[in-house]
C-alpha cells in the first residue's frame, strides 16, 4: 500500500528547538516514518514546514506532487491558521481546491482528513499562542470532512496531545513532536487509515 503524507511542519517532522520558535529542526524520525516503519507500508512525507492551505495548494500545482499511484493521501493541515470554519477565508477555499486536485489526479485513492493536534496554552512553551488558530482549524476541518464526505482521523481529540502529556509529546516548544510524540502520531494514523480498509 502506497499513502501519501500531506501537511505542514508536523508532517514534515519538525521537532522545534526550546526555547526558539520560527526555526525549523527537521528530523527524519516524523510521523511518516514510523507509520512505514509500523506497516510496512511505503509511506511518502510531502509535509512543508510553515505551509498553510493557501501555500500548500501553490506548492501542489507548480507540481511538487504525483500522487498517482497512491492508496491513500493523508491531509493534516490548519496548525499555520488561516482556516475559519466561520468566515470565508483563503485558505478554506485553498484547502477546497486541494482536495478537489488531488481526487482528479489520484481518482482512486482515499482522501483522509486530519485534525491538528493541540497545542500549548502554557506560555513557558516558545510557541504558545498557537491554540487559537488550532482550535478554528479543527473546526473548520471537521466541517470540510462532512462536506466532502472525506473519513477523519480527530488527532485533535485523540487524548495523546494534552497540556498534561505536552513535556513528553510537545517538548520542545510546546507545539511541535519529539521522538516519542511522532510514535504516537503515527500509531493514531494508522489505526484511522486500518478502520477505512
Amino acid at each position: 500500500m502506497i499513502v501519501a503524507c500531506i501537511g505542514d511542519s508536523l508532517t514534515e517532522g519538525d521537532y522545534g528547538i526550546k526555547g526558539k520558535s520560527g526555526i525549523a529542526n527537521v528530523q527524519k524520525e516524523n510521523y511518516p516514518y514510523f507509520l512505514a516503519k509500523n506497516t510496512g507500508w511505503t509511506v511518502r512525507n510531502f509535509g512543508k514546514c510553515g505551509f498553510r492551505a493557501d501555500t500548500y495548494l501553490n506548492f501542489y500545482k507548480e507540481g511538487n506532487l504525483h500522487l498517482s499511484d497512491a492508496d491513500v493521501v493523508v491531509i493534516m493541515l490548519g496548525s499555520n491558521g488561516g482556516n475559519d470554519p466561520e468566515e470565508n477565508t483563503p485558505c478554506n477555499e485553498a484547502f477546497r481546491e486541494l482536495i478537489r486536485l488531488i481526487k482528479a489526479d489520484a481518482p482512486k485513492a482515499k482522501i483522509v482528513l486530519c485534525t491538528p493536534p493541540q497545542g500549548t496554552v502554557n506560555p513557558a512553551f516558545s510557541n504558545c499562542g498557537y491554540m487559537p488558530q488550532i482550535l478554528k482549524a479543527v473546526s473548520f476541518v471537521k466541517l470540510l470532512a462532512k462536506e466532502e464526505a472525506l473519513p477523519l482521523i480527530d488527532v485533535f481529540d485523540c487524548g495523546y496531545f494534552t497540556p498534561e502529556t505536552e513535556n513528553v509529546m510537545q517538548p520542545n516548544d510546546g507545539i511541535h513532536f519529539g521522538r516519542e510524540g511522532y510514535k504516537v502520531l503515527a500509531k493514531v494514523i494508522e489505526d484511522g487509515i486500518k478502520a477505512l480498509l
